[in-house]
């Protein structure tokens, strides 16, 4: 599989990320890191000056910093408090010399490798993932995109150690359990990154999440795949209701809609898959059956467990 590419959004954090030689975001946007994986390409985004930076290259899986640390990386989520804002981190390794972009070149370079940003990719978010077939060709637009600036001055980073930091995965999800709640983002996050209880239902692999089908930020909680099939997700730690359903039809119309496109970015072989919708939710009706529905529940020491309903 080729390295996958993405763009990690700060507001007034780029210096601070790259002297640390790492990159975090709060537990509530955990989800949004799903695709990073360690030797993937990534950029960080300054977005309050308007201006890219990079290339950067993930180091390792993405890390829980824990319920406390020793000593400030970004700052701490209230006053004189141990815990951190931003605890799940991926390590970066910087380039030898720092590259500035800005907004206008960085979307003509997308734009020539044949994808479409919008500004809802940028805004209220901690990090884009470029999908798995978009990913390279952006990546080697972004390394000859005109109106790059090196920028040699910049200080190496001195990395934060991250090797003993414990990798956010169901195998460390009782550990992790004992300093956070399984939410909706970190239930995302592991069902979009972990081949377990919701593969083996489907007969499908996870294959992206977070993607977005609109301009104005409607997103696809996870997409999975087999053979010929694409299997579209809505995930909710809550109830299934009326509105979980009827979000899921939409998504479903949609991905019918753009199913060859669609496959095309995910990098499958066949052009024109089968749609499934499906909703993974517990509690509430399990009808009208409009979508495959699916229970889930956490089971000790840390394992979760899916049941089809419809």
């Amino acid at each position: 599989m080729a390295p996958g590419l993405h763009v990690f959004i700060t507001v007034d954090h780029f210096r601070r990320c790259h002297e640390a030689g790492l990159y975090g975001v709060r537990p509530s946007s955990v989800n949004q890191l799903a695709q990073v994986r360690d030797g993937d390409g990534a950029w960080l985004y300054a977005r309050k000056a308007g201006v890219f930076f990079g290339p950067y290259r993930c180091v390792g899986p993405v890390r829980y910093l824990g319920p406390e640390v020793e000593q400030p990386v970004w700052e701490w989520a209230a006053p004189a408090s141990k815990r951190e804002k931003y605890r799940f981190v991926v390590a970066l390794a910087a380039p030898p010399h720092l590259r500035r972009l800005g907004v206008a070149a960085f979307y003509e370079a997308a734009s020539g490798a044949g994808v479409d940003l919008h500004a809802a990719d940028f805004v209220k978010r901690s990090v884009f993932s470029f999908l798995p077939a978009q990913g390279p060709r952006v990546a080697a637009a972004m390394a000859t995109a005109p109106g790059q600036r090196p920028l040699p001055f910049f200080a190496r980073p001195r990395p934060m150690p991250v090797e003993d930091l414990m990798p956010a995965d169901v195998a460390h999800l009782p550990a992790l359990l004992a300093a956070e709640r399984l939410d909706e983002s970190l239930l995302e996050f592991l069902l979009a990154r972990e081949e377990g209880g919701l593969t083996r239902a489907l007969a499908a692999r996870p294959a992206f999440n977070q993607l977005r089908i609109d301009d104005r930020g409607n997103r696809v909680d996870l997409v999975y795949t087999s053979p010929g099939n694409i299997f579209i997700i809505e995930l909710k730690n809550g109830r299934r209701d009326a509105e979980a359903r009827r979000d899921i039809v939409r998504y479903e119309l949609w991905a019918r809609g753009h199913r060859r496109r669609l496959a095309a970015a995910l990098g499958m072989a066949d052009e024109r898959p089968t749609v499934t919708p499906v909703l993974v939710a517990a509690g509430g009706p399990a009808r009208p059956t409009d979508c495959r529905i699916y229970d889930w529940r956490l089971a000790p020491p840390g394992r979760l467990l899916f049941e089809r309903l419809t």
